[in-house]
């Protein structure tokens, strides 16, 4: 490996001597390249089948005054573009934290402000809760005299009137949209929670605040 190295060197040393001595004392800008058998040669002009490769320009003392980088391959070009993307996707989320974060530490002074818009959101939703549970009480109750009446219709051996029928299906109708609302309320409730846990959990984090120790359960 030290033989190679050594009369590539030399290969290389010769060649460069060979073309400052060819030149003029006062000799303008040149170009060093390398060729297809791993030696460095220079002259005024690059091959043709060179020109894409890495391009030294030279002084004429020598010394390497610009150098012009290999031209990437189309695969070497498809990654860069893909890194770029992928860096300017995860740009975008790092701002669109930034702004969130801004948000969230000018809209709330404590964690007592976190807690205190959670439970009225929480209540809201309470509220309609209750409303919607007193209504199916109220629609329940009324269900249950229909059936009735027509039940007793039915032991007298007649046919229930069809406007007892077409109300219990009306009612039976609004007690199922009511208890998936209320399914659906409660739910909300729960996602209400996490998101502020989480709001809560971000906002000390900002601020280096640490969480307060729970009490053991005795």
């Amino acid at each position: 490996m030290k033989k190679t190295f050594t009369t590539s060197y030399k290969v290389i040393s010769l060649t460069f001597i060979s073309f400052l001595v060819s030149q003029p004392v006062m000799a303008a800008k040149f170009k060093c390249w390398t060729n297809s058998d791993g030696v460095k040669e220079c002259g005024t002009a690059v091959p043709p089948e060179y020109s894409q490769q890495r391009i030294e320009t030279r002084g004429n003392t020598g010394r390497v005054v610009e150098v012009k980088e290999r031209a990437k391959t189309e695969a070497e070009l498809a990654e860069i573009d893909r890194l770029a993307k992928l860096k300017e996707i995860e740009d975008a989320k790092i701002a669109e934290q930034k702004k969130k974060d801004d948000i969230l530490l000018k809209t709330f002074s404590n964690e007592r402000d976190i807690n205190m818009l959670r439970d009225s959101k929480i209540s809201v939703i309470e509220g309609i809760l209750t409303v919607t549970n007193s209504n199916n009480k109220a629609l329940t109750k009324k269900l249950e005299k229909l059936q009735k009446r027509a039940a007793n219709s039915e032991r007298r051996g007649k046919k229930p009137p069809q406007r007892i029928l077409d109300d219990i299906t009306a009612i039976e109708s609004r007690l199922n949209k009511n208890n998936k609302a209320i399914k659906e309320k409660r739910e909300e409730q729960k996602n209400i929670r996490e998101k502020f846990a989480k709001d809560l959990q971000h906002f000390r984090e900002l601020k280096n605040i640490k969480a307060p120790v729970k009490a053991a359960k005795r």
